[in-house]
């Protein structure tokens, strides 16, 4: 294969190898990382995934690029105790790769510019590279204001394969909620609506055990794993994601478990932060989940046909293949700029 098409990816949080392909239980790995490093292979890159740990000599890591063209950093992450010191040793990463010819794109998924041990390095970095990577228009805007680098927003693919899609006709309703410990905070907008609602359901919470979600009143807990939610979301009717779309942090997420769990053949009730408002005609989405909830209970046949018109509509946007055209568009326009 032409090296010229050589890209290596890398990673700050640990990798995992299943069935010879590597992985990670951190979501970003999996959406910005491994997932579009998989696919790209099909649209004519030859792809290496690596992780940067602790330690790791500066010789070391610069024998793992030899032969590449373009290298992607995924999302910066360390203890806070290590991280100005591993944020110093990529910028150096950065600075010796771009002097070698490789074309480095940094990739976000989350808005830190602002934070207080993380917002510096942020910042460095997305002028230290020769294109960045977003997934959102919203996060895109905000990346703008500190970068003079192009910008390319690619969309989170879906993992799971295509479910069948079912909607519960009476209740309780099984309602599903899952993500990182960081949205947990998002339950207390949206449980309160619920329960307002007046229509019986039960609720499972998938997550990270210890951050508290063990002590949701009236909630069942499952920790959180890939294969847990794929059975958690085949067992629910449907899946609600409040937020906060009022707070900036929130308004530049992606839509990843929207779409992941319409793929999987569930409806979705969703807070109207911008990238779930653009998928509202195939689930449900306003400013009150106890509204959704009542309507959904009330439209069982037009809540499926919102499901499957939204699968289609991730078939075409959101599968691993089209994201992958959209990387390979970003890192060949990084090295036609070089």
């Amino acid at each position: 294969m032409n090296a010229a098409r050589r890209v290596v990816w890398i990673s700050f949080a640990p990798l995992q190898k299943v069935a010879g392909r590597a992985t990670s239980s951190v979501a970003s790995v999996r959406y910005r990382i491994t997932v579009p490093a998989q696919a790209l292979e099909g649209e004519g890159f030859e792809s290496r995934v690596t992780q940067i740990g602790a330690g790791a000599s500066r010789r070391t890591l610069l024998e793992r690029f030899a032969g590449a063209q373009a290298v992607v950093l995924g999302k910066l992450l360390a203890p806070p105790a290590e991280y100005e010191r591993v944020a110093g040793d990529t910028l150096a990463l950065v600075g010796e790769l771009r002097a070698r010819g490789v074309r480095v794109l940094a990739d976000y998924s989350d808005d830190l510019f602002d934070d207080p041990l993380q917002g510096t390095a942020q910042r460095a970095l997305a002028g230290a590279v020769d294109r960045v990577t977003v997934s959102t228009p919203q996060l895109a805007d905000a990346v703008r204001a500190w970068t003079a680098a192009p910008l390319s927003v690619i969309a989170d693919p879906v993992e799971g394969a295509r479910g069948e899609p079912r909607v519960g006709r009476r209740p309780p309703y099984a309602l599903l909620w899952f993500g990182h410990p960081t949205n947990l905070d998002t339950l207390r907008y949206g449980l309160p609506q619920l329960e307002r609602a007046k229509i019986d359901y039960s609720l499972t919470l998938v997550t990270a055990a210890g951050a508290g979600a063990e002590r949701v009143p009236a909630s069942r807990f499952r920790t959180w794993s890939t294969a847990a939610l794929f059975e958690e979301l085949a067992r629910c009717d449907a899946v609600v994601i409040p937020s906060n779309p009022h707070d900036p942090r929130k308004a530049v997420k992606s839509a990843n478990r929207f779409t992941e769990s319409l793929w999987a053949g569930r409806f979705v009730m969703a807070h109207p932060l911008p990238a779930y408002a653009a998928l509202g005609d195939f689930g449900w989405v306003g400013e009150h989940l106890g509204e959704g909830l009542a309507w959904y209970a009330g439209h069982g046949d037009e809540a499926r046909r919102r499901i499957e018109d939204g699968q289609a509509a991730i078939g075409e946007r959101f599968t691993p293949q089209a994201v992958a055209h959209d990387w390979s568009a970003a890192i060949r326009a990084a090295m036609e700029e070089a």
